[in-house]
């Protein structure tokens, strides 16, 4: 854990937390009560519970990633935090698309705080672009003369 951080700082991070695990928590509880239910018939209801699971498997993702940022300074690779950050973009749009699909719309209201906490954790924490020079991954000169052959 991450000791220099203030006590104000812990408590925010720590409620940040505690929206995405309880929306992990209430995806999954939802997804299991329409699987038991009789709410939704025909092709509607395994859509919902679809959409609801895909939701519930965003929330964990972004639970475990702002809790490696957070708590642990960040101590996964950039490959992976590459991967988490595709995982939650790819579940969240497929549940949202299933959601819209079975005719629910109650789906976006049940996320939206984690999205909202998420998507200020993952804008603040981006590097700066790093610049390049124009010669790409050559270490001679960068510079090419018009038709190919380059400057000496």
């Amino acid at each position: 854990m991450r000791s220099d951080l203030t006590i104000g700082q812990r408590l925010l991070r720590s409620a940040g937390l505690t929206v995405l695990l309880m929306t992990a928590l209430v995806c999954g509880l939802l997804a299991a009560t329409y699987i038991a239910g009789d709410q939704f018939s025909g092709w509607r209801q395994p859509a919902l519970v679809l959409s609801l699971v895909l939701a519930a498997v965003a929330a964990l993702a972004m639970t475990i990633d702002a809790f490696d940022l957070w708590m642990l300074g960040r101590r996964i690779t950039q490959f992976s935090v590459r991967m988490v950050h595709s995982l939650v973009f790819v579940s969240m749009l497929a549940a949202f698309a299933l959601s819209i699909l079975s005719g629910t719309s109650g789906l976006l209201l049940v996320v939206a705080p984690a999205l909202v906490v998420y998507l200020f954790t993952v804008l603040k924490s981006q590097p700066a672009a790093q610049s390049r020079p124009a010669g790409g991954k050559g270490g001679g000169s960068g510079r090419q003369r018009r038709g190919g052959k380059k400057h000496k």
